[in-house]
């Protein structure tokens, strides 16, 4: 068990040779702006009113200031420390001590506040002149030129007007701001300021030997979210084991990927990679799932060569819809495939979509077969209510499957359905839809039956879709419903179902639900505009009543059309039709 420490130490004894602090490459950039560092600089300001660093015997009384903790990769008796959580705060006191330096005129001070920001080598005892705080090795060359060692910071404004990378324009914002304050104070409130901030302002400082421990503490400490991904992690682990001269473009790959996906979908993409390779529900940490279950992590350069970037790409495609090959027609479906599969409530489906991307991107044909298959899968597991452990049972198999190069296509694959289970899926589809569990469930039913009403040519970015009936779930007792369905036991029975549903992009009105059909369709399923955005709701627009029969014709034909998009009716042993043979 690797040993902790935490103390809580002045920010004197932070920036001292106790500590020399470095950014990890893994660690994303300085990312704090102009608001965080106004606040951080004001809350300093204000608890230091009426502090004065020449007052005699009144220590004890000062109220000290906590910057909270910062957790540091650390071994006992040595100064060398990575930041796992601090890199904002010490870079932003780094800048205000660098403004602070700048405005005493007395040479003494200058000289105090330069031996906080940096170390003397001495070369008696073997030192070298180092920064007490090195950024990552992008920003840490501009960091130390141009804020740290600069004389006079004078030249911060004319620096913003140059072309800088993001974290670079921040470093000069932020010092270019916290100058300017600095400088707008009066030389008690300065010195103040300066003396509460080395004297008084503390920071609790955990650390570890073991990244593994920094991690978890981290992900305890920090109640804001884990700014440190596992991908930090294993970034750290994986760069680390190539040789140091051969690094750089491995980085640049690493985060060009990173960049390309987002921070959250990039941490994503490992817990994905971690199914493809053990394809069982995940029991330990997911650090040390992706370390047992992926070989290529023991040769680095071969896993985010042939694994780690191959795999951004393809999560990219299926996050975006956005296929492309020489297959226009093979793109459309596939495209409609991911899109479709997207709107499902869990992404376990994406592995599986995941790893034969990764083997046969360059075969629309073969695509399209697939994704067409998976999201039949999906969506009808989904529909049975097949729970977590279910889903992802299937989809280990179906992985097992795609590693194997086995043919998807026989009725004895996993991607394939059993008559028991079409069976089930078209009982959900003919039974109660507006009360299924969760709500998000029959939207993505009737939104799958909308676009293929509209031969897939849909497209649904409105902030609010309803479902709302036709046959009302009250309707008054004097209300032409009544009459055309004067049962009231057949109005219970199919008041739930597909084909009494309609889609509106506006919120639901309970009072217009009950309407009298004619006002219902002009004034309700119309809208505004005088039509309705939805195929589905269209039909109902352009009927003139709405009797049992009326009803029964459009649930037949809906329950029809789903059965024959989701191939709900092929008997075991038949061929499977091919996604390919149409373009709906």
């Amino acid at each position: 068990m690797p040993t902790i420490h935490a103390h809580e130490h002045p920010i004197l004894r932070i920036f001292s040779n106790e500590f020399a602090f470095s950014i990890p490459s893994y660690q994303r950039p300085y990312s704090w702006g102009v608001d965080q560092a106004t606040e951080l600089f004001s809350d300093l300001l204000t608890a230091s009113e009426g502090f004065s660093p020449n007052a005699k015997g009144k220590k004890a009384e000062v109220t000290p200031y906590f910057l909270g903790s910062i957790v540091l990769i650390k071994a006992e008796q040595q100064p060398d420390a990575d930041v796992i959580d601090g890199q904002q705060r010490l870079t932003t006191l780094s800048l205000l001590l660098s403004a602070l330096r700048v405005s005493f005129e007395e040479s003494r001070r200058q000289a105090t506040f330069a031996m906080l920001l940096f170390e003397e080598g001495d070369p008696l005892v073997g030192t070298k002149d180092r920064c007490r705080l090195t950024l990552r090795e992008r920003d840490h060359a501009f960091f130390e030129k141009n804020i740290l060692r600069h004389a006079t910071l004078d030249h911060l404004n004319d620096l913003l007007l140059g072309s800088w990378a993001d974290p670079q324009r921040r470093l000069a914002e932020n010092a270019a701001l916290l100058l300017k304050k600095v400088r707008a104070l009066t030389p008690e409130s300065r010195d103040a300021l300066a003396g509460y901030l080395l004297q008084h302002t503390y920071l609790v400082v955990v650390s570890t030997p073991d990244l593994d421990s920094a991690f978890r503490i981290f992900s305890v400490l920090n109640d804001r979210g884990l700014d440190l991904t596992a991908a930090d992690i294993l970034k750290a682990e994986i760069i680390g084991k190539i040789d140091e001269d051969e690094q750089d473009p491995f980085v640049k790959a690493w985060e060009d990927a990173e960049e390309n996906l987002g921070t959250d979908r990039f941490a994503e993409l490992f817990s994905n990679l971690r199914m493809i390779h053990a394809k069982t529900k995940q029991r330990k940490s997911i650090l040390d799932e992706v370390r047992e279950s992926i070989p290529l992590l023991n040769h680095p350069k071969r896993f985010i060569q042939e694994e780690l970037i191959p795999s951004s790409e393809s999560y990219g495609i299926i996050l975006s819809h956005d296929y492309e090959s020489a297959d226009r027609k093979a793109d459309t479906r596939i495209n409609r495939s991911l899109r479709l599969l997207s709107r499902l409530d869990d992404s376990d489906w994406v592995p599986p979509a995941l790893s034969y991307l990764n083997r046969n991107s360059k075969s629309p044909i073969l695509v399209d077969q697939f994704l067409a298959d998976l999201e039949r899968l999906a969506a009808t597991m989904w529909l049975r209510r097949c729970d977590v452990n279910e889903r992802i049972r299937r989809h280990g198999l179906l992985l097992t499957e795609i590693e194997n190069g086995s043919d998807l296509t026989k009725p004895s694959s996993a991607m394939q359905l059993t008559q028991d289970e079409m069976t089930q899926s078209i009982s959900v589809l003919d039974g109660d839809i507006y009360n299924l569990s969760p709500k998000k469930k029959r939207t993505m039913i009737l939104l799958r039956l909308d676009q293929s009403l509209s031969s897939g040519e849909a497209s649904y970015d409105f902030d609010h879709i309803t479902i709302e009936h036709v046959l009302p779930q009250n309707p008054g007792a004097q209300s032409e419903w009544n009459q055309w369905w004067p049962d009231t036991k057949q109005q219970a029975e199919n008041v739930h179902r597909i084909g009494n549903l309609a889609l509106l992009n506006r919120r639901q009105n309970s009072a217009a639900s009950n309407w009298d059909f004619e006002k219902k369709k002009t004034k309700y399923f119309c809208g505004r505009s005088g039509s309705s955005p939805f195929p589905i709701t269209t039909e109902i627009v352009k009927m003139a009543t709405w009797t049992p029969d009326d009803f029964s014709e459009r649930q037949a034909r809906f329950v029809s059309l789903l059965t024959k998009e989701w191939r709900l009716s092929v008997q075991p042993g038949n061929p499977q039709p091919n996604p390919g043979d149409s373009d709906s």
